[in-house]
């Protein structure tokens, strides 16, 4: 019953219907399921406390909670939900723990809104945070290497960048501003001109340059070979729903600041059967 409980809990919060992580589960079988799920959901839990406490030592104290619960993984029963799920990943558990505790200290850093200097910048933190998530989950989902790293950082960096697009307005009142000092810079746009919540001509360059680094990105997959595709079933319906996000959001003029971009339900189930 705590079991059932504790999945419960983590299929709401990150893979409900209305979700697109719901719909690139499919492939994967009831486990495996559950236990991404679950790494989703631990990561949800994270990065809402950067959006949730204003207060940097509360901030801090609740990531120092997490780490705790982290290092009890495999050595006694556990209360939050996410973790007691996570605790059913057998062999991988140790990994598990680094790369939980990896995300963690990756979101630790990023407390404090601050602005990067460079793209680079950003893609650090975003292999520290998100990076660390879907190289857990290629482990968790593949008994031996047939996909490095590069490639997953690749697709990270697609539906991540995808996602503060989509979001921007959301990012944007806690601070976080996953735009480069030096992008700013080139395209004559202030911190002050993203918080008025207008799309001007400026932002509109700006979100422009950030589709062409996407699809450099995306570039990647073309040299997966069906193997490869068929093991990242999981990270490749994730990257195809957010490329069709981003295809939206460009036929609106990249009104991301006025309004909500989104897909239906029915077109993500859409993708995920193509």
């Amino acid at each position: 019953m705590l079991m059932l409980h504790a999945k419960k809990y983590c299929y709401e919060k990150v893979a409900q219907p209305t979700f697109p992580l719901y719909y690139s589960l499919r492939k994967l079988t009831p486990v495996e399921r559950d236990q991404i799920v679950a790494v989703h959901a631990f990561y949800r839990e994270i990065e809402e406390i950067i959006f949730e406490c204003q207060d940097y030592e509360l901030g801090l104290t609740k990531l120092k909670w997490w780490r705790s619960e982290i290092a009890q993984l495999g050595l006694e029963r556990l209360d939050h939900p996410v973790m007691i799920v996570l605790q059913e990943t057998g062999e991988f558990l140790p990994r598990v723990q680094q790369r939980l505790l990896n995300i963690v200290e990756g979101f630790r850093e990023n407390t404090v809104p601050k602005l990067f200097v460079s793209f680079e910048d950003i893609v650090v933190h975003w292999m520290r945070t998100a990076g660390e998530r879907e190289l857990l989950i290629n482990e968790i989902l593949q008994s031996e290497e047939i996909v490095n790293s590069e490639i997953i950082y690749q697709c990270m960096l697609v539906i991540e960048m995808v996602n503060y697009i989509q979001q921007l307005r959301k990012y944007l009142r806690r601070d976080i501003i996953y735009f480069s000092a030096d992008e700013l810079q080139k395209f004559g746009v202030t911190q002050n001109m993203l918080r008025e919540f207008v799309t001007t001509p400026e932002i509109k360059k700006l979100l422009q340059y950030q589709v062409e680094k996407i699809e450099r990105a995306y570039a990647v997959t073309k040299t997966l070979s069906r193997t490869q595709r068929r093991k990242l079933s999981h990270l490749m319906v994730r990257c195809e729903i957010a490329r069709a996000i981003l295809h939206e959001i460009q036929k609106s003029d990249f009104c991301v600041l006025e309004n909500w971009i989104g897909l239906t339900p029915l077109r993500y189930a859409w993708i995920a059967f193509s």
